[in-house]
């Protein structure tokens, strides 16, 4: 199992964010900690490869959350809709 590490800025980007909007994307950093790793649980949750070793987990219809893959653990990038994942991927 991995652990998700929460940069300083992705922190602050999620204390932005509604009351409720936290809890759903505690409970898919929760699954992704727990599921990341077993190709079977990854269509369930939700986590699709993007590129190189990014990854993406939905959050809701409309929210994705996207994280790296490195050997400390899952590190989360940002969170955003389809259009933001797209020019976030850019910009790497």
């Amino acid at each position: 199992m991995k652990r998700a590490i929460l940069p300083p800025d992705f922190r602050e980007k999620l204390r932005s964010l509604p009351k409720e909007l936290r809890r759903e994307i505690g409970v898919a950093i929760t699954d992704l900690e727990g599921g990341f790793g077993e190709p079977h649980r990854h269509r369930g949750l939700g986590i699709r490869a993007l590129r190189d070793d990014y990854f993406e987990i939905r959050i809701g219809l409309k929210l994705r959350l996207v994280f790296r893959n490195i050997p400390q653990g899952l590190v989360c990038e940002m969170i955003g809709d389809h259009d933001d994942v797209k020019r976030f991927l850019k910009s790497r």
